[in-house]
């Protein structure tokens, strides 16, 4: 509902742990559960991620709140690996139903909502608008679409 930011998460790294550790447990679930396609590859997925958080902490970095590195990373990871899981969930369940080609457009939309939640995140933790935060999250998702198609198939 968007009612939180990262100032509601604390400042740990044990936190910082628990949230890596359910990406690498979304991670597990999409790759035990999900065969895309011949050029698609979960390992180009975690690296396309990585690369996400490096963006973000540019963006902290940039605008001097790298304070808040803990709990925005946080988050933003957390926030994701639900979602990831949430795009399995979906995946899988609607699949048999639907056909696999709508249902991975179904699922993809739940990817697709990551952007104005990392953007919430994101403006909330550089204490700047939500509107900011939206247009930082899309460029961070145009860099790692951009990235992973350009890499699809080679890894």
């Amino acid at each position: 509902m968007l009612r939180k930011g990262p100032e509601q998460i604390p400042d740990s790294w044990l936190v910082l742990t628990f949230s890596f550790s359910l990406m690498l447990l979304a991670y597990f679930v999409a790759s035990t559960l999900i065969k895309l396609s011949e050029g698609y590859s979960h390992l180009l997925t975690m690296v396309t991620n990585l690369l996400g958080i490096g963006l973000y902490t540019l963006v902290l970095l940039a605008t001097g709140y790298i304070k808040r590195f803990v709990p925005i990373l946080s988050a933003v990871i957390a926030c994701g690996s639900i979602l990831s899981l949430l795009f399995v969930a979906a995946y899988v369940m609607l699949g048999p139903f639907l056909g696999a080609d709508l249902a991975y457009l179904l699922a993809t939309l739940i990817i697709v909502w990551s952007i104005p939640v990392e953007g919430h995140i994101i403006a909330r933790g550089i204490g700047q608008h939500w509107y900011t935060g939206i247009v930082i999250a899309m460029v961070v998702f145009t860099m790692q679409y951009t990235f992973q198609s350009s890499l699809a198939g080679r890894l």
